[in-house]
Order: structure tokens, then C-alpha cells, then sequence
């Protein structure tokens, strides 16, 4: 994992209290291995090596309204509620036709985080109005990075 990001996350949960921030143990090899044959079988897709590495360090993280998805549901610990899995948030968007053009790998209260499947950049793209790209890169890290900066400023 890029050490930049590592050590922004690890303030980050230093700053956060645990009823505020989940951060999921590193997802297994199984987990992984079951993800990226999923994502190949039922959207034919191969999964960017750099989310793959960030689920192998932290199976999901929410935080302040930011979710970045996990291989699979994890229950959060003393509460109700569970991570989101990417699976199934991606398949639940393919039901609208125009959302197989993007693979999500999080959102927050107005955004998604999204690969742009025919342009290969990650985007941030509003909730409601999909068409309208408010940020693009060229990374996952990039975005993944964008996404931390916003939990750091709601913190």
C-alpha cells in the first residue's frame, strides 16, 4: 500500500473515536481470491490492483459519511449495521442500464466514487445527476486519497 496513504489513514484513525470511523481488518486471501472472481464472473471485469491492495491492508472504511466498500459485509462491532460490499452495491447499479459503464468503490452523502470503465479514470460523480464529474484522476491511490481529504476535513 502506498505509505502516503497508510499514514493518513492510521492518523485518521487516531483522530477519530471508534463509535465514528470503521476501518475493516485486512481482507483474507480467500476473500480477495472470491472478490476478484465475482468481479470477472458477473461483471467482467478485473479489479484495479491498488483497491485490491487497500482491501488486503483494510477490508473497508467509513468514516464522517465517506464509504470506501469491503470484499464482503462485515458486521460492525457493538453495533447494528454492516460495511458495504462492493459486489453488491455494483450489482444493485447495474439494474439502471447507463451504471455497467462504471465499477463503484464508495460514495458519501452527494458523491460516488466510480472507474469510468471506457475512459480507465476514476471519478468523483454526483449521486443524483451521474453525467455531472466533479474531480477525475488518474489512480485508484489518487482517489482513494480524495476521499480520505474529505473525511479529514469533516473530522
Amino acid at each position: 500500500m502506498n505509505p502516503h496513504i497508510a499514514a493518513r489513514i492510521k492518523d485518521l484513525r487516531c483522530r477519530s473515536d471508534s463509535a465514528g470511523m470503521y476501518l475493516g481488518a485486512g481482507a483474507t486471501p480467500n476473500d480477495i481470491l472470491a472478490l476478484t472472481a465475482r468481479a470477472k464472473a458477473e461483471l467482467s471485469e478485473d479489479l484495479p490492483a491498488p483497491y485490491l491492495d487497500f482491501l488486503r491492508h483494510y477490508d473497508g472504511l467509513i468514516a464522517e459519511g465517506v464509504f470506501v466498500y469491503s470484499s464482503v459485509a462485515h458486521p460492525f462491532p457493538g453495533r447494528d449495521g454492516h460495511s458495504l460490499d462492493f459486489m453488491n452495491i455494483n450489482l444493485i447499479s447495474r439494474e439502471v442500464d447507463f451504471m455497467k459503464e462504471f465499477l463503484i468503490f464508495g460514495d458519501s452523502d452527494m458523491d460516488e466514487y466510480v472507474l469510468e470503465l471506457a475512459t480507465q479514470k476514476y471519478q468523483v460523480r454526483d449521486k443524483q445527476a451521474i453525467d455531472n464529474v466533479y474531480e477525475e484522476f488518474a489512480s485508484f491511490d489518487e482517489l482513494l486519497e480524495f476521499m480520505l481529504g474529505l473525511i479529514e476535513q469533516r473530522i
